[in-house]
């Protein structure tokens, strides 16, 4: 690990569906650099423990980029949750650590925020005026800038989205939080609506996994007396935790085309959208292909700035 990077980056990676391998490239190609204060573990998911050749994966160019590799089992979670297991140090809530001379000893108490994520998602997607404006800044101001600038002593967990389909909730498909909200999450028990193992357990099916990782993971946020945020900007500065809020959306989930007030997501305001084959996510699918074909596009006939 570099002295200077504070951020450990978790990239879960599933070839489930015909967009997943487009939409790790994408990532890396946009977001992975040397000296962006990033450790990145991109974890690729076997299947029938057939090792994945990772010649034939996106190029990491980053020398705090990595690839691990481990069987396709237990869901994004119950991964998270052997990860930490196996290769890292510092959790608060084990005296024992799984981690053995031929893995990497990761100590969780020297970063300052955690990002977790999945390769069901495609982004970053930010407006050009935006990156001008930022490059002109000559400020230190990064992809996951946008989500990192949230946490504070008052927020523990943002992510692009909040759903109110159950209970409100940070989407899991990316979740960032520091170490306060990483030691809520980590604590073993049923406390937020999870099973007595915890959040990062390797649960059976993909209900259990809504129902007892990503579900209490905003619980248990909220339950400590810390607010979850998201990208949205009809959910800006709402208190989650007071019962009038937790109906919002009327409980539909906002990805779903037309599903967020009549509208589906917009990649500019959400800066990562569901990316995948279902039928369901294609507005917001749509709209990020057109944006990635015109700034290509803009690559392509090198128009350059004024």
């Amino acid at each position: 690990k570099s002295v200077n990077n504070d951020i450990l980056l978790i990239y879960i990676y599933a070839g489930t569906h015909s967009h997943a391998y487009g939409n790790l490239k994408y990532f890396i190609e946009k977001c992975v650099r040397q000296g962006d204060h990033v450790d990145y573990y991109f974890i690729l998911q076997q299947v029938d423990n057939k090792p994945i050749n990772e010649s034939d994966m996106p190029l990491l160019t980053s020398k705090t980029a990595y690839y691990i590799q481990h069987e396709n089992k237990c869901y994004d979670f119950g991964t998270i949750g052997w990860f930490f297991d196996h290769y890292t140090i510092g959790n608060p809530w084990k005296n024992n650590s799984l981690v053995d001379k031929t893995n990497r000893k990761i100590n969780l108490n020297k970063y300052k925020y955690f990002i977790f994520m999945n390769s069901s998602i495609r982004g970053p997607f930010f407006p050009p005026y935006f990156i001008e404006l930022v490059s002109k800044s000559n400020i230190n101001y990064y992809w996951y800038s946008i989500f990192t600038n949230r946490i504070n002593n008052y927020v523990k967990l943002v992510g692009c989205t909040i759903s109110c389909e159950t209970v409100p909730h940070v989407q899991s498909y990316l979740l960032v939080t520091d170490l306060i909200g990483l030691s809520i999450l980590l604590k073993p028990g049923n406390w937020g609506g999870a099973y007595p193992e915890g959040i990062f357990t390797c649960y059976p099916t993909k209900d259990h996994v809504s129902l007892y990782s990503e579900l209490p993971s905003s619980n248990r946020i909220l339950e400590s007396g810390y607010m979850i945020d998201s990208l949205l900007t009809k959910y800006q500065h709402i208190n989650f935790s007071e019962p009038h809020n937790k109906f919002c959306n009327s409980n539909k989930n906002p990805f779903i085309n037309n599903a967020f007030q009549g509208t589906s997501l917009e990649p500019y305001e959400v800066v990562f959208v569901k990316y995948n084959d279902f039928e369901w996510t294609k507005d917001s699918r749509g709209r990020a292909q057109l944006y990635e074909k015109w700034n290509n596009d803009i690559k392509l006939v090198n128009r350059s700035s004024w």
